[in-house]
């Protein structure tokens, strides 16, 4: 300031002063209109105890001894892994129970006249909160967010204490790995008594054209004081510019609410599609006397969508079939407790395979997932429930052979819930452009018969009250000849069809000529056996005695999608040509914990994927690319580590979408291939065994279109790692996944390597996960170290919220180490 003093003369000094001026009164504004509505973090600090505490609802608890956490938070996944887990393999042997969280906060005096209310993303499970004391609600289901109104019981100015309580005891609970605890995240919210409620907001696209879209907004308003005029405006934003607006004048009457919609015109719109998923920003206030009393803010895409029985899903006007895969909720290593980072990661691996949709199965996901799935241009088969009112008895594996135990988890809460649950679903996920379509369940007993007619009809008017998007309903019984009634497969506006085939398909044809449908659920193009895993002879037999499982159901099992598997690439070739059928949606696209058949104890994570369970393509990945990506590739397998084969003939697979292939043994052609690329094929050669290596070349129109080449590995050497992202944000929450591969001296992928690799960091983040794919290691997943499987293994390390520096390094005895420096900037 003295600086500006010396070179000013008194005229410039003024005009400096109102400047300042002008720019403090700006920001003051700025601060005094925020502070009618403020969406605070509410993730950090908490306290933690693997207990039922009653009394820690009181406020005056000494919680000092407990563990302080940050949300996301599962404490299930950190284990131990144990046969005594209640459970099961379901759960993927891990642990379960009762837990207490608690938070402490001060709410300024100046809000006294606010409202202020918490969300929660998701608890799971069996939640109930309360505030000083006070409970103020409970939620059975684990996977819906939910919002309580805490004004009533706020000490303003003083401590409060927030406590939730959480009982996921009764086991088996699930039919698939749950995690326990507040694993979603957490805001507080504070609000004028003039203010738009939560979820009210409600956008839609009714006219789209090349020159012009209209935005409608709908929305509530709700006023707790005296009678006001005040404005309702609708503001658009195009990458950080206000493009469009309108508003209108009302007069809100005492303690009532009001519905209104403002209509927006944008002109020359850029349309949301998963090749180019643009997002606008709305922006709904409230204002009076100039005073912006509230805003709610939601991102859209503008876009147009088509359900037609004889061109099949289009999106503005482009026929787009579904190329999709299943997903749980999990995130490997990390449990149920995961980051935005986790999502993006899988989306982008599951896009290289040429994904374009994902079914939620079979319960609403995060809010975080489905902003991913908007920001990547993700279309999504948004999904509600796994059952109604009857219990699931799920096929397990146990000692090899298969058993029914059935769990605890909905059916019993279903009656008084599912509309409740139903209309919260809904009301969150709405305005997402990605969501194309609604599931009001997956594998309904009910819907066998007659008895899920009133009961699917029920659920589907409560979504055609909130929302214009069609309802699907994943039926069972197609693929094993046990056809639902048909009465209530009809009550869906689009059929959908679990393990369908060719046969099925054709009586539907015949049954429902008009019907649109979508494969809901197929197997997938995966054999049952890990990640690189090629068992022959002797050595399968050795594979199945170290099981110690008998040669019954779940060898059977296995027998069906050994190397390749061809029941997947036969539900692909299926519907492939098939307009009036949307796409398919494999199970799954990602391997996640639990369910573990084919396989029982010490399996702890499911096999049925292209993709295991730290992200690292399978075979079968690279099928789906062959088939849904365009992007010139070849794939060949298995490996040429097949030391007991030597002298004995070999299957070799080819996936390729170049129109001919030729594979190479040594330099020496062993023949070429056509590939139909319109129809659905693969190419296989008998090859004998040497070790050496095998090369295929894709050609297409004549010109070479890709190649690959596998060699027999040598001795384990160095360590090679890889990670997507070299910049990180220094938030506190963003990750790097560092994947490490075993290279031998000649830098080929040692494919059988199961070296100890240490992992060390320097600077600011800290280890978070560990894994390497093997669905039967029970190491920790909080390790500092990890074996290889099969050459590969997995480091997750979370940044701290200071700029710097991180240098991540990984070592093995025997093996050259391997560094790498990642940035954290602000």
């Amino acid at each position: 300031m003295e600086f500006v003093k010396r070179f000013l003369n008194s005229k410039q000094k003024v005009l400096f002063a109102i400047l300042l001026l002008s720019i403090f009164s700006f920001f003051s504004c700025l601060k005094e209109e925020k502070a009618h509505y403020q969406t605070i973090d509410f993730n950090k600090d908490w306290k933690f105890a693997k207990e039922e505490i009653l009394d820690a609802i009181k406020p005056n608890f000494n919680d000092s001894s407990w563990k302080k956490v940050t949300i996301p938070h599962d404490w299930s996944i950190k284990g131990p892994f144990s046969k005594d887990n209640p459970s099961f393999s379901r759960g993927a042997w891990l642990p379960t129970g009762k837990s207490t969280y608690r938070k402490s906060f001060t709410v300024n005096a100046d809000k006294e006249n606010h409202k202020v209310s918490i969300y929660f993303d998701g608890v799971y499970r069996n939640s109930t909160v309360y505030i000083n004391g006070n409970k103020v609600g409970h939620r059975p289901l684990g996977y819906i967010g939910f919002e309580y109104d805490l004004t009533e019981y706020i000490n303003f100015d003083k401590e409060n204490i927030v406590t939730v309580t959480i009982d996921n005891s009764v086991q088996p609970g699930h039919r698939w790995y749950s995690g326990t605890g507040i694993y979603r995240n957490v805001t507080l919210k504070i609000r004028n008594k003039i203010h738009i409620p939560n979820w009210s907001l409600y956008v839609t696209t009714p006219k789209i054209s090349k020159e012009k879209a209209t935005i409608k907004t709908a929305f509530s308003i709700k006023n707790e004081v005296e009678t006001s005029n005040i404005i309702a405006k609708t503001i658009i934003i195009k990458n950080d510019s206000i493009i469009s607006s309108e508003e209108k004048l009302i007069k809100i009457d005492a303690n009532t609410s009001e519905k209104l919609e403002i209509p927006v015109e944008v002109y020359n719109p850029e349309l949301w599609s998963p090749e180019n998923p643009h997002l606008y920003t709305v922006k709904v206030q409230i204002l009076k006397n100039d005073e912006v009393l509230g805003e709610e803010t939601t991102k859209i895409g503008i876009r147009k969508l088509d359900f037609d029985k004889d061109t099949g899903f289009s999106i503005n006007g482009v026929q787009t079939k579904l190329k999709g895969v299943c997903l749980h909720h999990d995130g490997g290593p990390l449990g149920s407790a995961i980051y935005k980072r986790t999502i993006q990661r899988q989306l982008e691996i599951l896009r290289e395979m040429g994904c374009n949709a994902v079914r939620t199965a079979h319960n609403p996901f995060s809010t975080e997932f489905l902003d991913v799935c908007d920001e990547m241009g993700f279309l999504v088969l948004n999904e509600a429930f796994d059952e109604w009112e009857i219990p699931k008895k799920p096929t397990t594996i146990q000692d090899g052979k298969k058993i029914r135990i059935p769990v605890d988890f909905y059916a019993s809460k279903f009656k008084e819930w599912a509309d409740k649950d139903l209309t919260d679903f809904v009301l969150r996920d709405r305005n997402h452009p990605s969501v194309i379509m609604w599931s009001i369940g997956n594998e309904i007993n009910q819907m066998k018969t007659h008895e899920g007619v009133p009961i699917a009809n029920r659920l589907i008017d409560i979504i055609h009250k909130l929302d214009d998007r069609p309802v699907t309903n994943g039926l069972i019984g197609y693929g094993w000849d046990e056809w639902p009634s048909e009465a209530a497969a009809s009550t869906s506006d689009i059929r959908g069809y679990n393990y369908i085939k060719e046969n099925g398909l054709a009586r539907e044809n015949k049954i429902a000529p008009d019907a649109m449908g979508v494969v809901t659920e197929c197997q997938s193009a995966q054999s049952f056996y890990p990640r690189s895993t090629y068992v022959f002879d002797e050595g399968e037999k050795q594979w199945w005695e170290k099981l110690g499982y008998k040669y019954d159901d779940s060898y059977n099992w296995i027998k069906q999608r050994e190397l390749i598997a061809e029941p997947g690439i036969e539900a692909w070739r299926a519907i492939k040509n098939k307009p009036n059928i949307m796409g398919q949606f494999i199970w799954t696209g990602w391997d996640y914990l639990g369910e573990v058949i084919p396989f029982g104890w010490p399996s702890r994570s499911s096999v049925f994927a292209p993709i295991d369970l730290c992200g690292f393509p399978k075979d079968g990945y690279y099928f789906y690319q062959s088939q849904w990506s365009d992007k010139p590739m070849v794939h060949i397998f298995p490996h040429w580590n097949l030391e007991d084969q030597e002298g004995k003939e070999v299957t070799v697979y080819a996936f390729t979408n170049g129109d001919e292939v030729e594979l190479f043994q040594d330099g020496k052609s062993l023949g070429k291939q056509k590939n139909d690329t319109n129809s659905v094929e693969y190419q296989t050669w008998k090859v004998i065994y040497k070790p050496g290596s095998l090369k295929a070349v894709a050609s297409k129109n004549g010109k070479t279109h890709a190649s690959k080449e596998v060699k027999t590995a040598g001795k384990a050497h160095s360590i090679d790692i890889k990670v997507r992202r070299t910049e990180l944000n220094a938030n506190g929450k963003d990750l790097a996944y560092i994947e490490c591969t075993v290279l031998d001296k000649e830098g080929n992928v040692v494919p059988k390597a199961d070296n100890l690799i240490n992992f060390n960091i320097e600077g600011e983040a800290t280890l978070i996960g560990v894994g390497n794919g093997d669905n039967f290691s029970h190491a920790s997943f909080q390790a500092s170290n990890r074996k290889a499987f099969n050459g590969k293994c997995l480091a997750i390390i979370k940044t701290t919220e200071t700029a710097g520096n991180i240098q991540f390094t990984a070592s093995s005895k025997g093996l050259e180490s391997v560094s790498i420096k990642l940035n954290l900037t602000k």
